[in-house]
């Protein structure tokens, strides 16, 4: 209790007492921490925020789970593809309620080689080392939080590092059937609204549940407006859209067709300057109307149940 009110009174000064200061701000040498991520152990560095936030918040990100389960219950042949897999902790979250398989894509070389070693517990994985954009190409950028979060920041001309990128849709047709990959999960800190733009082809085959990150502040920084691409689905069919704070705690339901209130939201959500620093949306497509009032249902259930 005693520190807590320091604490409190040193959070007015803009200070901390060290316990209290992110895992990964405390310096010291690199490990490997075991973190409970739903039913298993995942491996992740010890630079990563993961660790607190999943110690602090058990449930972080369960809604993913929640959404695969439910739509596992109308496809059964059900795939999931997760971009961005980081380190595997999505895929634990997936596996902890529904045995699908899962087609991991990470580009950082750290996060891939934990995610190699932590998804050898399941069965049913396939997992492929590359980054994504909208469009193939190879572009100039620099890398914030490596290792753990990676944040490719494109730059014209002051970087000297090359990187290779390559559309959801140039990648995917390498696989065979699409049909059955009926989940896409995006967490790409920033990049999410182009990686859907490059598979747009997959996207409007397909129909996937769409869930992403929609993250202004870093999308501000490599020039991503973020809203077209909300409209561009709403355009091809998508329909109902749910509207998660960064601790996976849903804030409300909307459609895509609600343009006023998609805008205002848009416009709260833009980094430090909001309460909520970002969204994780969950969007359907009106032929997926079923899943989406079944999922939105329970969620709001779960709300009331929670307090």
């Amino acid at each position: 209790m005693i520190k807590k009110l320091i604490n409190q009174f040193l959070a007015l000064l803009g200070l901390q007492l060290l316990y209290r200061t992110p895992r990964h701000l405390r310096g010291g040498r690199l490990k490997n921490l075991y973190v409970q991520v739903g039913k298993f152990n995942v491996a992740m560095p010890s630079t990563s925020l993961l660790p607190d936030i999943f110690k602090a918040n058990p449930g972080y990100s369960s809604e993913l789970g929640r959404l695969v389960a439910v739509t596992a219950r109308k496809y059964a042949d059900l795939r999931v593809i997760d971009v961005g897999a980081n380190v595997g902790d999505t895929v634990a979250i997936v596996k902890s309620v529904s045995d699908v398989p899962v087609l991991c894509i990470e580009g950082d070389e750290q996060c891939f080689r934990l995610l190699e070693t932590n998804t050898k517990q399941f069965r049913g994985i396939s997992i492929h080392k590359l980054f994504l954009g909208e469009k193939t190409e190879s572009i100039r950028a620099g890398f914030e939080k490596q290792g753990w979060n990676t944040t490719i920041i494109p730059s014209r001309n002051d970087s000297p590092t090359m990187l290779s990128l390559k559309s959801l849709d140039d990648f995917l047709p390498t696989l065979g059937d699409l049909h059955s990959y009926r989940v896409l999960k995006i967490d790409t800190e920033g990049f999410d609204c182009r990686i859907i733009r490059g598979g747009l082809n997959y996207v409007r085959q397909v129909r996937p549940v769409i869930a992403f990150e929609y993250n202004r502040d870093n999308m501000r920084r490599i020039g991503e407006n973020g809203i077209e691409t909300l409209s561009t689905l709403r355009d091809i069919g998508y329909d109902v859209i749910l509207f998660y704070d960064g601790q996976g705690r849903l804030i409300l339901s909307t459609t895509l067709s609600n343009a006023p209130l998609i805008n205002d939201l848009h416009e709260y959500a833009n980094g430090k300057n909001g309460a909520i620093y970002h969204y994780d949306l969950c969007v359907f497509h009106h032929d997926d109307e079923d899943i989406a009032l079944a999922f939105q249902e329970a969620e709001r259930r779960r709300l009331i149940f929670a307090g």
